[in-house]
This record gives structure tokens, C-alpha cells and sequence, in this order.
């Protein structure tokens, strides 16, 4: 059975987590420092009014400041109602590992890498490079611990942010610049304000009239070199699809069912109702699947870019009437992606459009 894994890299080494337990990424803000924190937390953030604690997997000599850079990012984690970041120099994308693929003994000479391989990780793959595998989340920590962290330290993250100014700030940075209480002692002035504004920036969820202004977060996808952004919270998984079985007397848009763990999938492809030309559909293509009304949905895309990025709203712009080759029934707006510029799909519409009929298959 093959599972789609996040990949990132921490101080040259690969690591992965099941993308299950993914549940949003940003660049790394300043923290609030916990010196001698229990659970290797080294510290925690305000994240939009909730206290969120950061793990470090790197092995640490204790006497020595870490190192951090604005190139680096937080990986926030969710399973169940635990929610944890972990600090990655940068996140890999998405890839499928089989569990046959997966060992379970982490040998001794990979045990002096400067991961704590321990705790958290619980196997390895081995492929031109090796690539260590995270347990689950829960599996860090005894139940109930973490909470009791969080609301112990939920104080100090208040007093921090409460207490600091803009100028006492740097003036505290200077100061400090060896305390083991302050983030990020040997990053310049500038870069401590970039953390610190990344800071007030996270913690900041609601604007003057009361609107959430949240992120976001969205699944990139293409078909035929077009970009297209997909929500989230809609995507189940990431599957290769074998083989699929055809049903009679479908639209052409529905290819036929699989069966995935024991459910059966839709399966369909929407690169015609997007307006783009139809191709044959390759040997064991990449799907995304979905839920819409009860229904699972795999859907074929050409390639997945990105399983993690965040986009501002304000960045988001409207779909002016003709703007596009294609009709703007589906689109919900544009946002630049790199060079490129990504549509983003009102997906539900889609798939309840009168060309799918995919609640009246089954």
C-alpha cells in the first residue's frame, strides 16, 4: 500500500510525515524561548490566538546557541486535537512511499545523525538518498502531557507579545544577543525584525471589522502546464491510480471506479470542463481524492507542485468576465504561484455541475 508522505530537510538529512497529519506551513517566526522545556519542545508561538508548540528534531549541544534562518519554516501537524509545529530547513513536496519500502530498524550508523532519531522517527527508506520516517504525532508524547505544557506556558506567550514594543525590542536584542532566552541570538538586527514581524503577523487573525484574514491553504496542482489551486481542507489524499473499472452509461468525464482500502472511488477527469484539450490518460496517473455529498472522488491531475502553500487573501484577485481561455464558471480567483499564475477551482461547483451528474452515478 503506498501513502503519501510530506517530504522536508533538516541540516542536510530527509525526512517525511504521512501528509494526513499536514496541516499548514509558514516561515518560521520568532518563538518564545522555554529553556529546559520538558518533551524536546524548545519553544512555543502564538498561533492566531492559540498556543502552539515547536519541536527541534536536531541534536543540540546545550552549551551552543541554534541557528536559525528566514529561509527556514514550521511544519504544523494535526491528529486528533493535538496540533504541534516542527522546525525544517525546507519543505520537499509531496511524494508516495510503499510500506514495503519502509524499514523499521534504523541502524546504528544512522543513529549519529544529527537527528534525534530516537523519539520521533521510526523507519527509514532507503532510495538514493535515505529518507527517515516520522511517527505519528500522538506517538511523541504520554496523552495528556502536551496539554498541560500548553496551558502552563500559555502565560508567557500572553506577557511576551504584551509586554514588548517595536523599540524595546531591538533594544532587548542587542542586549541579550547571548542570553539563551532570546530567539535567533546571532541573526542580525534585520532579521530579527523579520522574525518578530512574521510573529505579530501569525498571531494577528482578525482585522478592525472582525474578518478573519487566515491564509489560504491550498493544493497546487496542473494539467496541460496550467496551474490550479484546490482547498485543503477538501483533499483527503494523494493516490496512484492501477487500474480503473469502467461503468456504462457515464458522462465521458467519469473514467470508473477503484477500489481504495475497501471504499470505492469515482474516479474522474476534469481537464475538458476546464476547457483544456483532452489527452490519453497515462499508465498509473496521480489523482487527488475528495469528498463531495458522501462520495468519494479521485481526481486525475498531471503532476501535484505543492501540497502546502498558503495564499493571502489579499493577494487573491477576482476572475474578470473573458479573462481566461476557458470559462470562469469554476475559478474562484487568481493568485500568483512563482512565475506562474495559478487559478484557483471552486471545486463543489464543479463537481455538481450539470456535465459531472456525479451525485446521480450511484
Amino acid at each position: 500500500m503506498e501513502t503519501s508522505y510530506c517530504l522536508f530537510e533538516i541540516n542536510q538529512c530527509q525526512g517525511a510525515v504521512n501528509a494526513a497529519y499536514v496541516e499548514e506551513v509558514f516561515a518560521l517566526p520568532e518563538l518564545v524561548l522555554i529553556p529546559n522545556a520538558p518533551l524536546s519542545i524548545i519553544g512555543v508561538l502564538d498561533r492566531r490566538g492559540e498556543s502552539l508548540p515547536i519541536v527541534d528534531f536536531r541534536v543540540h549541544d546545550e552549551s551552543q546557541p541554534r541557528h536559525y534562518q528566514l529561509s527556514d519554516s514550521i511544519v504544523v501537524l494535526k491528529q486528533a486535537d493535538l496540533s504541534i509545529g516542527i522546525i525544517v530547513d525546507s519543505v520537499k513536496g509531496i511524494q508516495e512511499i510503499s510500506t514495503l519500502e519502509v524499514n523499521t530498524n534504523i541502524d546504528k550508523q544512522h543513529e549519529t545523525s544529527n537527528l534525534d532519531l530516537k523519539r520521533f522517527f521510526s523507519g527509514m527508506v532507503t532510495d538514493e538518498t535515505d529518507i527517515f520516517i516520522l511517527n505519528a504525532p500522538q506517538d511523541w508524547f504520554k496523552t495528556g502531557e502536551i496539554q498541560q505544557f500548553i496551558s502552563v506556558t500559555r502565560f508567557l506567550v500572553d506577557d511576551f507579545y504584551s509586554s514588548q514594543t517595536e523599540q524595546s525590542i531591538s533594544e532587548a536584542q542587542v542586549l541579550n544577543a547571548d542570553s539563551s532566552m532570546t530567539f535567533a541570538p546571532t541573526a542580525t538586527l534585520e532579521e530579527k525584525a523579520t522574525f518578530r514581524q512574521r510573529a505579530e503577523n501569525l498571531r494577528q487573525s482578525i482585522d478592525e471589522e472582525g474578518a478573519t484574514t487566515e491564509s489560504r491553504a491550498l493544493i497546487v496542482v496542473s494539467l496541460d502546464d496550467n496551474l490550479f489551486g484546490i482547498d485543503s481542507g477538501l483533499v483527503r489524499e494523494f493516490i496512484t491510480v492501477n487500474q480503473a473499472t469502467p461503468v456504462p452509461c457515464c458522462p465521458k468525464h467519469i473514467i470508473g471506479t477503484v477500489n481504495l482500502r475497501g471504499e470505492i472511488l469515482t474516479v474522474i477527469d476534469i481537464a475538458q470542463l476546464l476547457g483544456l484539450p483532452s489527452k490519453a490518460i497515462p499508465r498509473l496517473p496521480k489523482a487527488i481524492v475528495v469528498e463531495y455529498q458522501d462520495i468519494l472522488i479521485a481526481i486525475f491531475v498531471e503532476d501535484i507542485r505543492d501540497a502546502l502553500f498558503s495564499a493571502n487573501p489579499s493577494d487573491i484577485q477576482e476572475v474578470a468576465d473573458n479573462s481566461l481561455s476557458m470559462g470562469s464558471t469554476y475559478v474562484q480567483g487568481l493568485v500568483s504561484y512563482g512565475e506562474q499564475v495559478m487559478q484557483i477551482l471552486d471545486l463543489p461547483t464543479l463537481l455538481g455541475s450539470s456535465e459531472l451528474v456525479v451525485n446521480e452515478i450511484l
